[in-house]
Order: structure tokens, then C-alpha cells, then sequence
């Protein structure tokens, strides 16, 4: 299984419905639908080159018609009441057997236990985030340290996974791309075919280019906001936190940044700290 699932082959990915399939061929896709048989029977082969994973929107129990279909095509699993429906996710284990799957649930009150199962099937994780109150941030810093030291934690989580490695290998990275609510990456269709911005930007006022909206926003926090000018971490976050409410605050989730920033340096100087092999040295 891949680490993560990735929207980097094209400048725009569009997140549409099946219905919608014909309208957007030829384009790089997520496809969602809420049932399995749909999926199988319209996505034909000429339409699996531009999939980035398909979504179920729904969990039904039968899961058979995806077993062996489109071997190889990840597949993720939307859990939008995960205090209730996690267990739903037990119908989807053998999937793993030839799909990447991953499950996106939002960070609400249940969402902890719902990760737990998830991980403990194998299956990768992302987090819609929003803005956390304490609680909250204090259940995603406990299953922070689950995948920073837990052996038994083998799936990335997202945002954690991504966010640690780029910090990591001291590369630029952004959480609104992680997130996969980045404009300049994806639009999101709507069921009537209206396209609109990912994720938590479905209902913001976006005079200019949609693509250009992350950095005028980083750039008007810059301006206003004291407490991003002075984050540490504002190059990744680029006031992620900061919508829709500009007077969220950080506090807690900072300490979830400052854990991965401290966990990427242990991990950099425990690695530097290792003999080369044998025959490794230059001469």
C-alpha cells in the first residue's frame, strides 16, 4: 500500500459524482458514489488511467463487487458520523487484499475510536481537521503519539504522516494540499454539476482566481493576524487554522506541530547518528 494517496500528476483534480463521469472524461478524477455496483459498472477501463481513488460515500455491508475490480485502484471510505457508524468498517477489511483504502472521517466527538479500528484493520487515515476545541486536540495528540510510537500503527495518518515527513527531510510542504483542500489542486462538483472549492472552502466568497487563494490568504494573515506572523509553523500551515474563524486559537494545535518538528529532528539525528555500511565510506 502506497504511504499516501496522492493529487500530485495534474495541476487540478476534480472530486465528482459518478454521475457526472461522462462530463469530466479525459480529466484527473475522484469519483464518489454511494454504491459499490455503480462504480464497477460505469467506470470502465479507459477511465481507471485518470482516477486518483474512488469514494464511497455510503458503507454499505457488500462489499463483493469491489474485490476484485480495478486491482490496484485505491479506494476511500467516507465516515461522516464515525461515533456511530465505525464499525461499518469491518465490511471493508478484505478490500486490502488488492486496494489501497483509506478512511476520511471528520474530527467530531467519536472520532477517536473510529481511527483506532481503522488503523487496527490496516487501513490509512485522514483527519478533516476544521478548527479542534481542547478536547478535541487532546484526543489527536494522543493518537499523535499512537503513530509516532505505537509499533502496532503501520497506516499513515493524514495530516500527521505527510506534515512529519516534510519536516523531516526540511522540504516545503502545505497542509491545505495535504488536506486536499487546496483550489489550486481541486475543485469539488457538486451534485448538480456546479463546481465549487474543496473541503472547508465550500462556502467562501472567492472574488479572484481560486487558485491563487492560499497564498493571498497566508498574505492577509501576515498582515493581521500577530499570532501567525509570529508561528513558527506558518510556512506549512499558511493560516490553515486560521478559516473560517480568524480568531481561533492555535494554541493547541501548535503543540501538535511542535511534537512532529521535534519527532522529524530526533529522527533525522538518530539516522545521522547510524554507521554507514560497510564499503559505504568514499575512498
Amino acid at each position: 500500500m502506497p504511504d499516501s494517496i496522492s493529487l500530485s500528476a495534474s495541476p487540478i483534480v476534480y472530486h465528482i459524482p459518478l454521475a457526472w463521469l461522462e462530463a469530466y472524461h479525459g480529466r484527473s478524477l475522484i469519483v464518489r458514489s454511494t454504491r459499490p455496483p455503480e462504480l464497477v459498472a460505469r467506470i470502465g477501463a479507459e477511465d481507471l488511467d485518470n482516477l486518483a481513488y474512488v469514494q464511497l460515500c455510503s458503507l454499505p455491508s457488500d462489499t463483493d463487487t469491489l474485490m476484485h475490480w480495478a486491482e490496484g485502484l485505491a479506494i476511500e471510505l467516507l465516515l461522516e458520523n464515525p461515533a456511530e457508524d465505525f464499525a461499518r468498517l469491518y465490511h471493508y477489511a478484505k478490500l486490502l487484499d488488492n486496494h489501497p483504502v483509506r478512511v476520511a472521517l471528520p474530527v467530531v466527538a467519536g472520532f477517536e475510536n473510529a481511527v483506532k479500528l481503522a488503523l487496527s484493520l490496516q487501513f490509512a487515515v485522514r483527519l478533516q481537521v476544521g478548527q479542534p476545541e481542547p478536547p478535541l486536540v487532546e484526543q489527536l495528540a494522543r493518537l499523535l503519539d499512537d503513530f509516532l510510537h505505537r509499533p502496532t500503527v503501520a497506516a499513515p495518518i493524514e495530516y500527521f504522516h505527510s506534515l512529519l515527513f516534510g519536516l523531516y527531510h526540511r522540504k516545503p510542504v502545505s497542509l491545505w494540499a495535504i488536506q486536499e483542500e487546496d483550489p489550486a489542486l481541486i475543485r469539488y462538483v457538486d451534485e448538480e454539476g456546479g463546481e465549487r472549492l474543496p473541503g472547508k472552502l465550500a462556502t467562501a466568497d472567492v472574488d479572484a482566481e481560486p487558485a491563487g487563494f492560499v497564498e493571498r490568504w497566508g498574505n492577509t494573515l501576515l498582515g493581521e493576524c500577530a499570532e501567525c506572523a509570529e508561528c513558527p509553523f506558518f510556512a506549512p500551515c499558511r493560516g490553515y487554522f486560521k478559516w473560517p474563524r480568524r480568531d481561533y486559537d492555535c494554541a493547541g494545535v501548535k503543540t501538535l506541530f511542535d511534537t512532529l518538528q521535534q519527532a522529524a529532528d530526533e529522527l533525522r539525528g538518530d539516522l545521522g547518528a547510524v554507521p554507514p555500511a560497510m564499503g559505504d565510506n568514499p575512498q
